[in-house]
């Protein structure tokens, strides 16, 4: 019996330059997220323990994506709404600070900061 082995050398080439260009975009990911997570102000710190790099395919090329994964995310990047916030499981809101308990709060909505975005921006080189 007999075996034929091919090397595919621009395969293999392909691949480390590949490795490359992950390492490449992997430090520009960590310098949007070094950004992002310094351009924020926040009591707990779950914003900056929620950012994300993963490698990813596009069409067939490397890249990275940097993702928030806390819960107000959204609400940093995107802003919100005017709504109104009232209770779960109490009759009444009551905060540090407030003159009385109230039964709901007309929140004016908050204003979205794009904090990831500006990352990429200061970021970009």
């Amino acid at each position: 019996m007999r075996v034929k082995v091919r090397i595919n050398r621009a395969g293999i080439n392909a691949a480390t330059q590949l490795e490359g260009v992950y390492r490449n975009l992997e430090k520009r990911g960590d310098r949007v997220i070094s950004a992002a997570g310094f351009s924020v102000i926040e009591r707990s710190g779950a914003y900056r323990r929620g950012l994300r790099r993963d490698r990813i395919r596009v069409r067939g090329r490397g890249g990275v994506r940097v993702t928030a994964t806390a819960g107000h995310s959204a609400v940093l990047e995107l802003g919100s709404r005017p709504h109104i916030i009232e209770p779960k499981t109490k009759k009444a809101l009551a905060w540090p600070g407030g003159a009385h308990p109230v039964r709901r709060v007309h929140h004016p909505g908050t204003k979205a900061r794009h904090t990831l975005r500006n990352a990429l921006k200061a970021a970009r080189l």
